[in-house]
């Protein structure tokens, strides 16, 4: 009886659709993965964390082509430990990586082109990430730093009021205004050289695997998936989705994203395959 999936390839939002409440891989989501990686098929995952910190959280789980991660501006391929940045600070060392520290009280991190993390200044919020998102990171200068190296600038705040946009524009000046800077967290800013784009994400993903936009599905529940979305040929969100989320999708789960979305759509095509074998 032949019951392979004939499904391509599955991106799927790790970290606000496969994770609990407790920042860990449920073992009944683990077990629909694998499953469905017995099945034939091919699972790839976008996430905001660090090479080493989504390795940590998938364990045994093996994806079968390169992954998003550090919010899409790096794809990593774990089978050869290899990545592939989609931008950097090039020569942006002088108008903003060495004036960042002048910006007190927040807490300071580089993803890295490597995949590292480096902190520049360690504060109670950043402390707190970096612990629940198992992410290793080594305390650095400014000045150490090489702007071609940086991926993304991860800006903690300890105390949600305080007025964080006016204290960047007073650090950087001018630099401030070419930086996108995207709130992805309560505490957390983070800022890239610009938007990557979502042809960019694709090109990084999908050709080294031999997958056709018209063979990726995209499973979302995040506004950086959003041009992916609209690239794939199929892409699913929760029912609790944000209405932008929500009428750029071709596919609307049942549950929402913290009662199993991921687990019912995965599910859901290893039973079709089997219905159909």
């Amino acid at each position: 009886m032949n019951n392979t999936l004939k499904t391509s390839l599955v991106l799927c939002d790790l970290d606000h659709l496969l994770l609990g409440t407790d920042g860990n891989l449920p073992q009944v989501l683990r077990d629909v993965m694998q499953l469905f990686s017995s099945r034939g098929g091919r699972l790839t995952v976008f996430s905001q964390r660090s090479p080493k910190a989504v390795r940590t959280i998938l364990g045994s789980v093996r994806l079968a082509a390169p992954a998003l991660v550090c919010g899409g501006t790096l794809a990593y391929q774990f089978a050869t430990g290899t990545g592939q940045p989609l931008c950097s600070f090039a020569g942006r060392e002088e108008a903003v990586l060495q004036k960042l520290p002048s910006a007190v009280g927040l807490g300071i991190a580089l993803q890295m082109t490597d995949g590292s993390t480096r902190v520049l200044r360690m504060s109670e919020a950043l402390e707190v990430h970096l612990r629940q998102e198992w992410t290793p990171y080594v305390l650095s200068s400014a000045a150490d730093v090489r702007g071609e190296d940086v991926l993304r600038i991860l800006l903690y705040q300890d105390k949600k009021q305080m007025p964080l946009v006016p204290l960047l524009d007073k650090a950087l000046g001018e630099a401030a205004d070419s930086l996108l800077a995207e709130r992805v967290a309560p505490d957390l800013l983070v800022l890239t050289p610009g938007a990557v784009s979502g042809t960019a994400m694709f090109n990084a993903v999908c050709p080294p695997v031999g997958c056709a936009a018209e063979e990726l599905t995209v499973v979302a529940n995040c506004t950086q998936m959003l041009e992916l979305m609209r690239l794939a040929g199929h892409s699913v969100v929760p029912a609790d989705a944000a209405a932008e989320l929500r009428l750029a999708a071709a596919q609307t789960t049942l549950t929402d994203h913290d009662t199993g979305a991921a687990a019912e759509y995965l599910y859901n095509l290893v039973r079709g395959a089997e219905a159909t074998a």
